[in-house]
């Protein structure tokens, strides 16, 4: 039987159970989906599964419920163009560098690389290292480390699957070094980078932990390596966490307004 072109078809069905999960996110039941679709429970079950599959959704609660997955999140926030960035991270990248008079940037997750999204930088001679679009890589760049440190084992799987730059005699590209590195960069909550991709050059940088918990950008301070080093570092780090987690609110009502478009 031939289908007709105006039908839905089978997409259909996954965005309106994905729209439900949606909704009620951490709530909703496979006999709610089955009740509220008018769906047979096993359509239901095979479409949940396959959402699951596919990172579009997680179950909770041992399967009894679903939320929304992070490969969804993540394409939102990969979908957002610079201009988005810019108009919510722009203020707070730029307060942070007038106080620290060192280039902070704020850099984003797009699949399995980082990039940079938004710079700012007293000096106009620092702005080569950190334009917006650049490649953070994860081995060595501090935004790079604090964002990948907090994805998945199978992302992290994928970003390190590429082949990995060593640019100074301080980069590594070991394995089992960056997993550790991406550890204590869970434990301390801030990563660094130190002369990893130029021998004179220091960063720091920390987490931007969204609302739902997800960590999809990262927000760092770049400079000469004794002046990022210093005694002065944990100064640094406080003005770091307070700008990030100034940009948390800030994207994660982006996010929001992002998805209605």
């Amino acid at each position: 039987m031939r289908m007709d072109d105006n039908s839905p078809g089978p997409l259909a069905r996954y965005i309106d159970v994905l729209e439900l999960i949606a909704a009620f996110p951490g709530a909703i039941t496979l006999a709610d989906v089955s009740s509220i679709l008018e769906l047979p429970k096993t359509t239901a079950h095979r479409l949940l599964k396959g959402l699951v599959r596919s990172g579009l959704a997680v179950e909770r609660e041992a399967g009894r419920t679903y939320s929304v997955g992070d490969r969804l999140t993540r394409l939102l926030h990969a979908s957002a163009d610079d201009g988005w960035y810019a108009s919510l991270a722009g203020p707070h990248i730029h307060a942070l560098t007038e106080a620290s008079t060192e280039t902070c940037y704020l850099a984003r997750l797009v699949g399995a690389r980082v990039l940079v999204a938004v710079s700012h930088s007293p000096d106009v001679r620092w702005r080569g290292y950190v334009q917006p679009g650049i490649e953070m890589p994860v081995n060595a760049a501090a935004t790079g480390k604090a964002i990948m440190a907090f994805q998945s084992k199978e992302l992290i799987a994928e970003a390190l699957s590429n082949e990995l730059p060593k640019p100074t005699v301080n980069s590594h590209t070991s394995r089992k070094w960056i997993e550790q590195e991406f550890a204590k960069v869970r434990r301390l909550g801030y990563a660094t980078c130190v002369g990893e991709i130029d021998e004179g050059l220091a960063a720091l940088a920390v987490p931007v932990v969204l609302s739902d918990g997800s960590v999809l950008q990262s927000v760092g301070m770049t400079g000469p390596l004794e002046r990022i080093m210093n005694k002065q570092m944990e100064d640094r780090l406080a003005a770091l966490r307070d700008t990030a987690a100034a940009l948390s609110k800030a994207l994660s009502r982006g996010m929001v307004v992002n998805g209605r478009r």
